[in-house]
């Protein structure tokens, strides 16, 4: 047996050298489980460990517990006698996966270990450093003009109701964006008015723009001409293209409840 700063190392009549590389060849299956003492290994380690000081002795001792508990595992199901012989290496090598997934928790522990070691040399290196307050010189002290606090509780309360009516808004509206230039319903009541003043009688649709003041007017009374169609509220007669437009009204001649048109005749 054999200790040093690098770590645990046997000296048995199959293998001598560091007990991880060791493990390594079991794993490997360089190495047959059951040509290793145990026995052995653990007494030498025992010798090993009381060569150290108790806390690493501690935690050196711990893991070789975990590991040696994997080893034992492995070896009894290689040396126990079973039907398969498949079953026993499946056995073995289980155990040996269980191992190296000690070991990935044990290079946890030790980076965990490392990084509190180095925040432990990082504070002691700063130890000796203290933070310098300011402070301004008695004599500029009384150059500082005083402070005078003029609002009152009601001008925040304005300050902050003004911010408040200034924030973002969270949803545009359409009627943010720009003012239309005729009012659709209206042109359209316009041309029903028109049709009913002639009840049952044709009128030509030049006649129903002819008050109109732009050609705002005339698109907005030929939209409504349209929708009142699809609402089959009137009909038109037209001999031809580009001859004169006639229309007369069929619909109900009371005053409506609702507005002509709406978002649904657009769709």
């Amino acid at each position: 047996m054999s200790g040093s700063a690098d770590g645990f190392a046997v000296d048995l009549d199959v293998y001598q050298g560091p007990f991880d590389l060791l493990l390594g060849m079991l794993a490997n299956r360089k190495l047959s489980l059951t040509e290793v003492s145990l026995a052995a290994i653990t007494g030498e380690f025992l010798d090993y460990v009381r060569t150290l000081d108790f806390s690493q002795g501690l935690d050196q001792a711990s893991a070789f517990l975990d590991v040696a508990s994997v080893l034992v595992e492995a070896k009894s199901a290689a040396l126990l006698p079973v039907e398969d012989e498949s079953m026993r290496d499946q056995a073995s090598m289980d155990a040996l996966r269980e191992r190296d997934l000690l070991f990935a928790r044990l290079l946890q522990y030790r980076a965990f270990k490392q990084a509190g070691q180095d925040f432990r040399a990082r504070l002691a290196a700063n130890s000796g450093r203290y933070p310098h307050p300011g402070h301004l010189e008695p004599q500029l002290a009384h150059l500082l003009p005083d402070l005078v606090w003029t609002l009152k509780p009601e001008d925040l309360a304005l300050l902050c109701a003004n911010a408040l009516v200034n924030a973002p808004a969270s949803q545009v509206r359409l009627d943010q964006l720009h003012v239309p230039l005729v009012d659709l319903n209206k042109e359209a009541d316009q041309v029903r008015q028109a049709l009913l003043a002639q009840p049952g009688q044709p009128v030509a649709f030049a006649d129903l723009v002819a008050s109109s003041k732009g050609r705002a007017q005339v698109v907005a009374r030929f939209l409504a001409v349209l929708i009142f169609f699809r609402q089959e509220l009137i009909q038109y007669r037209q001999d031809g293209p580009y001859q004169p437009l006639y229309l007369r009204w069929v619909g109900p001649t009371q005053e409506p409840e609702t507005a002509l048109i709406s978002e649904g005749d657009f769709a």
